[in-house]
Parts: structure tokens; C-alpha cells; sequence
């Protein structure tokens, strides 16, 4: 059970019951209004799609002697959930003459992904509650009291149809795009980064790569995306990254054409459509040890012979974990907690109620992957497959691989498993971004992606 707990507050209690409410259950209902849950929305309708803020408070007079306990938290469903920031209290407020202490029992941004009436459910509240006898001070009659707040919807309204762009793809809120390469002079052959970057705020996580024009003889390849948020503000502002790697192949100048982005704007209710700078770039003459190095790769490295690399690579990724590991044990080992016994009542930090983790079954997508003979189509499979097996064991949205690994190696402190996923993902980009081609055995990177996928699982 998650359970949000607060001190006992000390302080000496008049009686808030009248003479007439001295038996039990009617100090019970006297003590119910006394105190309740809140659920406070930054707005009442919304669009498919659109961030609502939802924060739930619980308010308790100031007189009680009591000691509340959050025993569910609200549950959601048919929306994207992101936790805010907040300041937990207690915050004084006066409601109808009497003093309440209010104190925060969640927050968060939700986006309703389907039209109709949006329920954002409830949170219970169990509050021991301590008050002396009327008729002998020195009694201390004591009371268990539970609460939760009303039923509370939204109305979530269907995104209009009239001037919806060709490439829009559900995303609401209000956005920049920019787009720049790392180099703008590139050897044939050679890897270029194209960095498209959208900012903003909305819904963030549900942002897709945006189409790209690709001029004839370029080959472009999956690349990799991240993203940073600032959850101390509503509606969530931040940017998601797209790293795209590409190659020319031949020697001359091309422009890669004004990407666009379109979004629904709330504040507006219209589309709106925003797009980058074309982008010049120039493929110069290849390396003059290109043609040596394609040579040596051809006839002295196959899939077999480099794979010495991956275990090389594990082990160094091995070693740093396990030190680090070592560190970060003997710090927590060495750390004493500061207790101070004057402190006010303070809430603990709230959570999310934590649900039976889902597990994907991977077996059909590995059947599918085991029947596709195209290296590339493959070995871009083959990644995502991995990164879904990642992000699902630590329970993550990122889908950028090193992001993925360093919340694994936090997560789980398993250094073999960490290696071979480390490992892994170094063979994929091998196969998916030389620019080169070698002999590949699809079969035992198969067998390798399902080994690393049933860990991932069993770990989890």
C-alpha cells in the first residue's frame, strides 16, 4: 500500500463537539465535517489531447489532533500521466470562518486521449483522530476517520476536423522546430548528424520524428531521440531531441527542405503548422583512406572476427559500474540520517500507486524479426525490440539508448546484464551506421536480441 503519512500535531485540543454530539456516531459525523479532500483542475473542458493540471489537497481544522494517512492514491485511466512538482504544506486557509491546515497529496498533468467525460478518480484519506472527553479532560476518546473526494470529471471535446494538416498527428499544445547538422561539410561516405529539435509546451512524451525530405543520392538511417522536461511548471515545457545520422554519396552541394511540425494550439483553438531553415550541405571528396579501410574491413572483418570488440567493450563498461557501485555503497553505508525531533508536521513525499507491472510479450515480435532477411530493416528491428525490453524494465519513456542504460545500471546495479546490453547495442550501430557493408549472420544476433530480452524480463 502507498501510504502519505504526517505528524502527530501536539497541541492541547478544546473540544469541537457540542453537548448533543457526545456519543460516538454522532462525533464521527461532526468530525467528517471537519475535514475533506479537494481535487482542484486547471480547467473544466478540454480538447483530445490537451494537458489539464489536477491537484489533490486535503483539508483538516486547525484545532484537530490528528494523525492522517493516504491510503490510495487516484487512479487513471484512457490518459497520459506525468507527476508535478509541488510544495506539500501545511498552507493556512479560512473557509467560513474557520482555519484549515491544507496540505498536497498529489499533482499532476493529464492528457485525455479519447473525447467524452474524463473521470479523475479519488483519493482516500484515513485520519486517526485524538479528542478529549467533554464531560472528564482526562479521557482521550479517539476516532478513525475516512475520507475521499467527490466525484470529479472533465469534458474532454473531440479535436476539430476543419483545416487539420496532412501531417498532424494528435500532438496539442504550443511548439517551436529548429534544425541544424553538425557539420555542414561532409566527406562522401562519412556519417553526418541531422539535430531536429521541437520545444515547447504540451504533450511532450507523444511527439513522433517529424517527416523529412531527403534529397536523391543521401541515405539516412533510425537515429536516436531524447528529450527534457521541466515538471515544476504547468503545462509541462520542455524539447525532444532527434539525432538522424546520414551519408552522401557522391560529390556536390544539397539542401535538405524546411521541415514542418504541426500542432493543435488550445489557447487559439486553430492548427497551426511551424518549420525549420532549409539546410545546405556539401558532400566533398571521399577520405583517401576510405578505399584501404573498406579493404582491411571486407577481408579481415567479419561478424565473427570484430565481435572481440563487444566483450571488450562490456568488460569497461563492467569495471566502471562496479566501482561505481562499490562508491555509491559504502556513501549510503557511511551516511547517517538527521533527525530532528522540534520539526513541524511535515508530509511525506507522495507516490503514484504502484499497479502489477505489465509485461510485454515479446515472443511475436521476435517471430516477426526472425523472418525479415534485410540487414538493415533488420538490425533497425532488432533496436527498437531492445530499447522496448529496456524502457520496460525500468519503467521509463526514454528512448535514447545511453539515457536507457544509465537508468538500468541505477535501477538494477546488474553488471552483467547492463554489459550485454551495452555490448548489444554497440553491434546493432555497427551494422546499422558503418559505411561499410559486411557478411552478416542475422541468426546469431537473433539469438543474442532474445537472450538479452528473456534477462531483461527475468530481472524485472
Amino acid at each position: 500500500m502507498n501510504i502519505l503519512q504526517a505528524q502527530q500535531r501536539q497541541s492541547v485540543l478544546p473540544s469541537l463537539l457540542n453537548n448533543e454530539a457526545k456519543n460516538n456516531d454522532n462525533a464521527e459525523a461532526m468530525l467528517k465535517q471537519k475535514m475533506f479532500v479537494k481535487v482542484i483542475t486547471s480547467k473544466n473542458k478540454i480538447f483530445v489531447g490537451e494537458p489539464i493540471m489536477a491537484t489533490y489537497k486535503f483539508y483538516v481544522v486547525m484545532q484537530i489532533n490528528d494523525q492522517p494517512t493516504v491510503t490510495k492514491q487516484p487512479e487513471f485511466a484512457g490518459c497520459s500521466v506525468k507527476e508535478l512538482n509541488f510544495e506539500q504544506g501545511p498552507e493556512l486557509e479560512n473557509i467560513d470562518n474557520l482555519y484549515y491546515a491544507v496540505y498536497t497529496i498529489r499533482k499532476v498533468q493529464l492528457t485525455p486521449l479519447q473525447p467524452g467525460k474524463f473521470s479523475l478518480g479519488k483519493a482516500f484519506v484515513e485520519n486517526d483522530v485524538q479528542l478529549r472527553n467533554p464531560d472528564d479532560p482526562y479521557v482521550i476518546n479517539r476516532y478513525n476517520i475516512s475520507i475521499s473526494n467527490a466525484d470529479v470529471s472533465v469534458d474532454v471535446s473531440p479535436l476539430p476536423e476543419k483545416d487539420k494538416p496532412e501531417n498532424f498527428n494528435g500532438i496539442t499544445g504550443t511548439f517551436n522546430i529548429s534544425a541544424s547538422v553538425t557539420n555542414a561539410k561532409i566527406p562522401v561516405g562519412e556519417n553526418g548528424h541531422l539535430i531536429v529539435t521541437i520545444h515547447g509546451s504540451g504533450n511532450i512524451d507523444a511527439i513522433n520524428k517529424p517527416k523529412i525530405l531527403w534529397p536523391a543520392n543521401t541515405e539516412h538511417f533510425d537515429g536516436s531521440d531524447s528529450q527534457n522536461i521541466n515538471k515544476a511548471v504547468f503545462p509541462i515545457t520542455g524539447e525532444r531531441v532527434f539525432d538522424i545520422p546520414f551519408i552522401g554519396k557522391k560529390e556536390e552541394a544539397i539542401f535538405i527542405p524546411p521541415i514542418q511540425f504541426s500542432f493543435f494550439n488550445t489557447a487559439i483553438e486553430n492548427y497551426q503548422t511551424v518549420a525549420t531553415d532549409s539546410i545546405e550541405i556539401t558532400f566533398t571528396k571521399a577520405l583517401a583512406r576510405k578505399d584501404e579501410f573498406t579493404n582491411v574491413v571486407n577481408y579481415d572483418i567479419s561478424n565473427r572476427k570484430y565481435l572481440w570488440l563487444v566483450p571488450a567493450i562490456a568488460f569497461i563498461v563492467a569495471l566502471i559500474g562496479f566501482i561505481s557501485y562499490r562508491r555509491n555503497k559504502k556513501q549510503v553505508q557511511s551516511a547517517k540520517p538527521v533527525v530532528n525531533i522540534t520539526a513541524a508536521p511535515v508530509f511525506a513525499q507522495p507516490q503514484p500507486v504502484y499497479h502489477v507491472k505489465y509485461r510485454t510479450d515479446f515472443s511475436r515480435y521476435l517471430s516477426e524479426l526472425e523472418n525479415i532477411k534485410e540487414d538493415k530493416q533488420f538490425f533497425s528491428r532488432a533496436k527498437e525490440l531492445l530499447t522496448k525490453a529496456i524502457a520496460e524494465r525500468v519503467d521509463s519513456n526514454q528512448n535514447a539508448e545511453q539515457l536507457l542504460i544509465d537508468e538500468l545500471k541505477q535501477r538494477t546495479y546488474d553488471a552483467p546484464v547492463c554489459n550485454k546490453v551495452a555490448a548489444l547495442y554497440e553491434a546493432l550501430n555497427i551494422n546499422l551506421y558503418a559505411p561499410f557493408e559486411t557478411e552478416t549472420e542475422l541468426a546469431f544476433y537473433f539469438n543474442e536480441l532474445k537472450h538479452v530480452i528473456e534477462e531483461l524480463q527475468a530481472e524485472g
